[in-house]
């Protein structure tokens, strides 16, 4: 039997937009504004890392640029998980809360001032 993907998320989908619009440059900037990192070791080892916001619950994957790759690779990135999430086909949020899936290009969401 397969864990779920869905985890306890206490806000709202206007707090998840208002959160997209405003992350920051790099993942780091997360914890100074008081995010948990909760990454997997390996997955951080790679340049992946999940913060979880302590008051809400939300998760947000952060994904260092690959140099020289193209796309969304070789830039700084993130993705929302869906705290409702039942598979790949909506594990994400795109920047205005709605559920997407892994993969797609909504699923991306640059950071502010990019």
């Amino acid at each position: 039997m397969s864990k779920g993907l869905s985890y306890k998320y206490t806000g709202t989908k206007g707090y998840i937009i208002n959160t997209a619009a405003s992350l920051p440059k790099t993942g780091d900037e997360l914890l100074k504004k008081g995010w948990t990192d909760i990454s997997n070791p390996h997955q951080a080892e790679h340049g992946s890392y999940t913060y979880k916001e302590p008051g809400t619950g939300l998760r947000i994957r952060y994904d260092e640029p690959v140099p020289g790759a193209p796309g969304f690779a070789g830039k700084d990135h993130y993705h929302i998980l869906n705290p409702n999430a039942t598979s790949k086909k909506d594990m994400y949020l795109d920047k205005d809360g709605n559920p997407v899936q892994r993969g797609s290009k909504a699923s991306h969401i640059l950071p502010k001032g990019d």
